[in-house]
């Protein structure tokens, strides 16, 4: 593939996998509170368009959903994320390899993940009545199932990323990516002391 081939694949994967990354988060289901409350589980989306049409729902769900930890961890994902945002707006064209990214490679997604598992312990304990169940499954299994998806989705964006990212940066790329976590940071068994 010639130079020209290669910078209009690499633009296609990175427009394909912001709109990726964007569109997962919309369709995450949200808890059953305000005019929901008791009859299940909407998307995000279909929450924000209710919520002009009454924005009073507002600080009900709030008062609401504060009272579940839950929250607190999707709010620990999305402060994760906003921080990763701004690093990456204000550090752009260049490969950043410091601030959130110093640690692991996709904070962006590693905060939606976080942010996503936050929902979804919400979720579980806003549990609906009208249960819509044609598999005879449990609605805590097909919550779990939907949070499941979403992180393995995540995952195959972050791969897809990193492939662009190397065909873009080569062997700098390379050096960074055997130096820092995919997405989730472990300690390092085995780290060797600088001499």
């Amino acid at each position: 593939m010639n130079q020209k081939g290669y910078k209009i694949k690499n633009k296609l994967v990175s427009i394909s996998t912001s709109i990726s990354s964007f569109l997962i988060p919309i369709f995450q289901y949200v808890p059953c509170t305000a005019v929901w409350f008791g009859i299940m589980s909407v998307p995000i989306i279909s929450y924000i368009a209710l919520f002009f049409q009454n924005p009073g729902i507002l600080l009900y769900d709030l008062r609401f959903l504060f009272r579940i930890p839950g929250t607190y961890i999707a709010l620990v994902g999305f402060t994760l994320y906003i921080y990763a945002l701004i690093f990456q707006i204000t550090h752009r064209k260049q490969l950043i390899r410091n601030g959130p990214y110093k640690f692991v490679r996709h904070p962006q997604y590693l905060a939606f993940i976080i942010m996503t598992f936050g929902m979804t312990l919400v979720a579980f304990q806003t549990y609906p009545i009208v249960d819509f169940n044609p598999f005879n499954i449990s609605s805590y299994t097909i919550i779990l199932l939907i949070w499941i998806g979403e992180v393995l989705a995540y995952i195959v964006l972050g791969k897809i990323e990193d492939i662009a990212l190397k065909s873009k940066y080569r062997d700098e790329y390379l050096k960074y990516a055997n130096k820092v976590f995919f997405m989730f940071p472990v300690l390092r068994l085995n780290k060797k002391k600088d001499e």
